[in-house]
């Protein structure tokens, strides 16, 4: 018999070591999962379930007492990447050996954390290096407890407490602590800031009880949401801005928010069942600077230094804002604008000019400039008099005056002969029919309205106006590209709303500065006076925008409210409501307010109020006159004087 190829006892040998080692595996009795096989299990599902995120990485750190203790977190960190290999990013960071790695494995801030602590202790010493710089506390964490766990009792009564304290400091709720326990089943606590029984104080409380063999999903939601605060009380910071908010103090002592802000906050109270308790600024600084700790003032301070659980109080997004503070979502949307002065009335005499625009006056006006070129050139000289014979006739005397009193409206006394005869009737038919009639009929339109000039309607006219700029002190960042109008502005000292004062003072009261404002103010104290006198100017505005305004609620840094307030401020602004309320508090018809009233009803008797032009008119003209009769008595004793009236009136 042929020996075999050498590819068939290859074959042969591979087969027959496949079906042995599965002979052997089926021999083999399953073992039961121990602390050490379930611990790394738990933890790939949680991570796989709550702590996977599309943008952001997983970040894992290790902290231990002795190297040994430090390889076994390897391993199992080992055992959780093999499971989890492909399905989340992850970062590491570092044991509390070296701390300057801690700092920078978080440079960005990270809301997904995982901490491997061989004691609580551990635990401390990684939560004692996280900072709202580099990490986001409203974010979800995870803390296993790798070394020896101690009774049930001593954990729950003892380090449980100490730990939750030390992370409620930091406002991280949404944490969990796995445990494995001496029974072999891993135990997860978290803790309730918020309970009927404590308000604001970690209640440890056992989540979930995970045993070998029992199916994981079962088990209930470990990071629930916050949707409610067991009518707790939060402390609000704010002050009077209105629309924006209004303080409305109570019979029992305390101050009531109104506005449109609060009632959005009166909503959220009752959405989220928590008691307003509001702080007004200190020393009525209002909405105050925001610096570095120890450097603000105002509203800022009380939030930055977490006096106050929230603000709210016609607060916008900023920059500056958002690197010491935790800005909400914008819930509102307004404008920057210029609360200008009313126009400047007519005067009686300018009324008079009204009727035409300027292109039509610019015409009347080249006409008599034409006039007297063509009277003066032919009153001079003997071949000009000639030529005058032949234009006028030789029965018109005085043509200039003629062609004056021609203009408006009056009748030629002297009848023209020859060739200008015909010219002279076409210009009084056009004048007489055409020109005086349109005057005669907008004129008495006119005279009756106690009509303004227009008020400043652009940036541009503000800047080139001398009007003084007012507003409060952090407005100055919306002319950072203006520096020439420093010397202009004037700002508005702190106050109660003493901003609002300066803006209802607009309606009539200034008339030497613009008022740098949020459009809402105007519209609100245009809704004011409007109620209370119907006839009241409202305030103008410019119609062009100095910015937008986005408004929001701002939180301590390392605040947990945020998630809660932010997804209910959302459902609120999709369905409208904010914009309804804003409404109710202002009346936004800008444009309307800028137009002249119309003329309506029926036409009204002229009064001497009226004619008040025309008379200051008709007295010029008796004046003119006056004057003219006494250069002829001056003239008879002047023969220079005579010669020049006699050219005049010739």
């Amino acid at each position: 018999m042929a020996p075999l190829p050498v590819w068939w006892t290859s074959r042969l040998m591979c087969c027959w070591l496949l079906w042995s080692t599965t002979a052997a595996r089926a021999q083999i009795p399953p073992q039961p999962d121990t602390d050490q096989q379930l611990l790394p299990h738990i933890v790939t599902h949680l991570l796989q379930r709550y702590l996977r995120h599309p943008f952001q990485p997983v970040q894992f750190f290790l902290a231990a007492n002795t190297a040994p203790h430090l390889l076994a977190q390897r391993d199992l960190l080992s055992q959780v990447l093999r499971h989890t290999s492909g399905q989340a990013a992850v970062t590491f960071g570092s044991s509390t050996n070296n701390p300057v790695g801690l700092r920078a494995a978080v440079q960005q801030q990270r809301s997904r954390a995982i901490l491997f602590g061989e004691d609580f202790v551990a635990f401390e010493r990684l939560v004692a290096n996280f900072s709202t710089t580099l990490n986001d506390y409203s974010g979800r964490y995870l803390c296993v407890l790798t070394g020896a766990s101690g009774s049930v009792h001593q954990l729950e009564t003892k380090h449980l407490p100490r730990l939750f304290d030390a992370l409620w400091t930091r406002h991280i709720v949404h944490v969990n602590v796995l445990i494995a326990a001496a029974n072999g089943t891993v135990r997860a606590y978290t803790y309730q800031p918020y309970t009927p029984e404590r308000c604001g104080k970690p209640a440890v409380k056992l989540a979930a009880v995970f045993a070998p063999g029992s199916s994981v999903d079962a088990q209930p939601h470990l990071y629930p949401r916050l949707t409610t605060f067991w009518n707790c009380t939060l402390q609000v910071g704010s002050f009077e801005a209105k629309p924006y908010t209004l303080l409305r103090p109570k019979v029992d002592g305390y101050t009531e928010l109104g506005g449109f802000e609060g009632d959005l906050l009166h909503l959220l109270a009752s959405r989220l069942q928590f008691r307003v308790n509001v702080t007004e600024s200190p020393h009525q600084v209002q909405w105050g600077v925001i610096g570095a700790p120890g450097n603000s003032t105002g509203t800022m301070q009380l939030v930055q230094d977490e006096l106050v659980d929230l603000v709210i109080a016609c607060m916008a997004l900023d920059v500056t804002r958002g690197l010491y503070l935790k800005a909400g979502w914008a819930h509102y949307t307004s404008r920057i604008l210029f609360a200008v002065p009313q126009g400047r009335p007519y005067t009686a005499f300018e009324k008079l000019f009204r009727p035409f625009g300027t292109a039509i006056w610019a015409a009347l006006a080249g006409t008599l400039l034409g006039v007297a070129g063509v009277v003066g050139g032919l009153s001079c000289g003997r071949r000009a008099r000639s030529w005058r014979r032949f234009v006028y006739g030789p029965a018109v005397r005085m043509p200039l005056l003629g062609a004056l009193y021609l203009l408006w409206g009056g009748s030629v006394v002297a009848v023209p002969g020859r060739n200008f005869a015909r010219s002279l009737l076409a210009l009084w038919l056009g004048f007489t029919f055409v020109v005086r009639t349109l005057y005669q009929g907008s004129l008495y339109l006119y005279l009756q309205r106690s009509a303004t000039f227009p008020p400043l309607a652009t940036i541009e006219q503000v800047h080139r106006s001398t009007l003084h700029y007012h507003m409060v002190n952090i407005a100055m960042r919306f002319f950072v590209d203006r520096p020439e109008i420093k010397p202009r502005v004037r700002f508005i000292p702190p106050g109660l709303d003493t901003l609002g004062e300066q803006v209802a003072g607009m309606a009539a009261r200034y008339t030497d500065r613009v008022v740098v404002c949020p459009q809402d103010m105007v519209a609100y104290n245009n809704r004011a006076s409007r109620g209370r006198q119907p006839a009241a100017a409202p305030i103008q505005v410019t119609r062009e925008s100095i910015t937008l305004f986005p408004l929001t609620i701002y939180y301590p840094k390392k605040s947990c409210l945020t998630q809660p307030f932010d997804r209910l401020v959302r459902h609120v602004v999709e369905s409208g409501l904010v914009s309804f309320w804003v409404r109710s508090y202002g009346d936004y018809d800008f444009e309307a307010n800028r137009r002249e009233p119309a003329g309506g009803g029926e036409p009204r008797k002229l009064t001497l109020a009226h004619l008040v032009g025309a008379y200051q008119l008709l007295a010029a003209a008796h004046l003119l006159a006056f004057v003219i009769f006494l250069l002829e008595l001056v003239s008879l004793r002047l023969a220079a004087l005579r010669r020049v009236l006699e050219f005049c009136m010739d």
